[in-house]
Order: structure tokens, then C-alpha cells, then sequence
């Protein structure tokens, strides 16, 4: 359904970030990008829903493919009319509006009846029953775990086929990762929505996904089953904080761990 052949992207037409990147998502799947921070994994989720463009970025080289169409070249509101819609990193929202409106504005883009709104309403709100009590709070006054929540109700609102999902676990407490990461699951098998994540909380990435890549720089390194990434060696000493019997390494032990990953020769 999604995908990306050789894709390049720069920023102000002079700064590489993306270098040949390639990558797939089928219909109804749940797939992971890994990476450490400046990897390019948010950068691949703004090349394909076009938000490159608000800043100062271009896909250069290579195409995306929606359904078969290419999309590299369309704007944001284009592509999300498409079906492809973007949870940004930091739960961006309008602060001053209510829980539900800031849900209810999701919904926007497909122009329904009220009786779909309202129906889709239901449906976000039975997957986050905690948002249905604090629908008239405003916004910004809510905790990370009930903003996290609203803004993926919201892209709910607009019927997608794909979520791009950056960082959802971002700052949260672990029982909120938890809850968050079973909900996006749900989400997943109930709804037959694609989902691509980009998670530095590689163990939950890798316990939702079925498909997962690394990125490095820039350029995918590796990719695999998500079983198989979780039992490669070097997934699990640099990603997955273990050694092969199990026992964490600290950051002192691997900080120059690129001299020793395989896939970097």
C-alpha cells in the first residue's frame, strides 16, 4: 500500500538527510522504524505525508508510492485526503480549545454528517474511555498520556488508511507506554488501519510491530521480521540494552558501538 523506492531527501536544498531510503507497508500492517535520534526516522514519516514542505524540505530523488500513485510531490492537505495522516512528535494541539474539539477537528476533513461525527466520536471515545470524562476540560491543561491519547483520537476522526505515529511513548510514565502501545494494537486489528511507528522504546515498537527497520544516518541498515530483529544479536545489544545471556550493558560499554555493528562493516 505504502512505498518508499530510493527515497532522498535535503533540507534547504543543500543538507542530505535521507540517502536512498527504502522501505514497504502493506495493507492493514503495523511496522516499525528504529534508530538512535538524528537518524532521519521522523524525516521519512514528513516525506510521506508532505509536511517536508512546511519546512524547508523536498523529497530530491527517488519516489513514494500511495495505492500505487505517487505522492513525493503533493502537498500535506492532499495527501491527507488520501488517507495518510500524521501524528506528530509532541503532541501538537490547539491548547486552548476543549478535549473534544481538538478531537472533533480531526473529523473536519472528511466533511460528514453529524450522525458520522457522532459515530465516530463513539468510536474514539471507546478506545479512550478516559478522554468521554475530560471532553470538556481544555486541552492544555490535560497530562502528556491524555494529550497523547487526543491526538491519535484525532487522526482517528479522518477515517485513515495509514497513521504515521512519531514517538508516541515520548516522555510518558511506563504504565502509560503500556496502556498506550495495547490501545495502538486495538487500533490496528479492530479499525485494519496501517500503521507505521517511530519508536526509540524499541522493545514496545518491536512487541506491537510484525515488520520493523533500522535506520542509521540516514539510510535503512537492516530489516526484518519483528521476531527475527528482536533475536539479532546486534538488535539486542544496541537497541534492546542486552548482551546474548540477557544482562544490560550500560552506555559506557557501547557509546562507540558503530566501530563494532555488523551492518556498518
Amino acid at each position: 500500500m505504502l512505498e518508499l523506492n530510493n527515497v532522498e531527501v535535503k533540507y534547504l536544498n543543500t543538507i542530505l538527510v535521507l540517502k536512498g531510503v527504502n522501505f514497504s507497508l502493506d495493507k492493514g500492517s503495523l511496522v516499525c522504524l528504529l534508530g538512535a535520534n538524528g537518524a532521519g526516522k521522523s524525516t521519512t514519516l514528513k516525506a510521506i505525508s508532505g509536511l517536508l514542505r512546511t519546512e524547508e524540505g523536498a523529497v530530491t530523488d527517488g519516489a513514494i508510492y500511495f495505492n500505487g500513485k505517487p505522492i513525493h510531490n503533493k502537498y500535506p492537505e492532499e495527501i491527507a485526503a488520501m488517507g495518510i495522516l500524521q501524528v506528530v512528535e509532541g503532541r501538537h494541539m490547539a491548547e486552548h480549545l476543549t478535549v473534544e474539539e481538538n478531537i472533533r477537528a480531526g473529523g473536519l476533513i472528511n466533511k460528514g454528517s453529524r450522525k458520522q461525527m457522532a459515530e465516530d466520536l463513539d468510536m474514539v471515545y471507546s478506545y479512550f474511555p478516559r478522554l468521554k470524562n475530560l471532553k470538556n476540560r481544555i486541552a492544555g491543561y490535560c497530562s502528556g498520556g491524555e494529550q497523547q491519547m487526543m491526538v491519535i483520537g484525532r487522526a482517528l476522526m479522518g477515517h485513515p488508511e495509514v497513521v504515521l505515529l512519531d514517538e508516541p511513548s515520548l516522555g510518558l510514565s511506563p504504565l502509560l507506554v503500556k496502556e498506550i502501545a495495547e490501545i495502538i494494537g486495538r487500533i490496528n486489528r479492530e479499525e485494519k488501519v496501517g500503521i507505521l511507528l517511530v519508536e526509540q522504546n524499541a522493545p514496545v515498537a518491536l512487541e506491537l510491530a510484525s515488520y520493523g527497520y533500522v535506520m542509521e544516518t540516514g539510510r535503512v541498515v537492516l530489516d526484518g521480521t519483528a521476531e527475527a530483529l528482536k533475536n539479532n544479536e546486534d538488535v539486542k545489544q544496541f537497541y534492546l540494552g542486552l548482551t546474548g545471556v540477557g544482562q544490560k550493558r550500560s552506555y559506557r560499554d557501547v557509546k562507540h558501538y558503530k566501530r563494532r555493528k555488523r551492518w556498518l562493516g
